[in-house]
């Protein structure tokens, strides 16, 4: 029996420096798939979900994503081109296009769902303590 696992293993939330517009790149989210089986990411969505409940942004990937076992996607919150590294880590570099930070540091969720809707994995943000 395959194993068929891809799961959301960090979230890049507050990037150092302060929150301007070309440091969008450096809040990312990280996939990884963790099973024994290439898994077609086509028809996938990644989704915020802040501590309201309310879902905000959603991210749907392409029919071209594929990652074989231990690959990692590295989805950005800006813009840029997407591209996909061979024989490297991480084997995608994804570009989400927004003009703002997605991810919020007073606490927020990113929730992984396959193309059939099932949720696959989720990872809540720890939110920063104020100072």
């Amino acid at each position: 029996m395959t194993l068929k696992r891809v799961s959301v293993k960090h979230i890049n939330y507050n990037p150092k420096g302060k929150d301007t517009p070309d440091s969008l790149n450096q809040e990312y989210i990280v996939l990884e798939n963790m099973g024994d089986s290439t898994v077609s990411l086509a028809g996938w969505k990644i989704m915020d979900n802040t501590r309201t409940g309310e879902r905000r942004h959603t991210y749907t990937f392409d029919e071209k994503i594929t990652l074989k076992p231990r690959d990692q996607i590295v989805l950005h919150s800006g813009s840029s081109k997407d591209s996909e590294t061979k024989g490297k880590q991480p084997r995608w570099n994804l570009y989400w296009g927004k003009h703002a930070f997605i991810w919020n540091n007073e606490g927020d969720t990113a929730t992984l769902f396959d193309d059939q809707g099932k949720e696959v994995d989720s990872l809540q943000v720890v939110p920063l303590k104020e100072s």
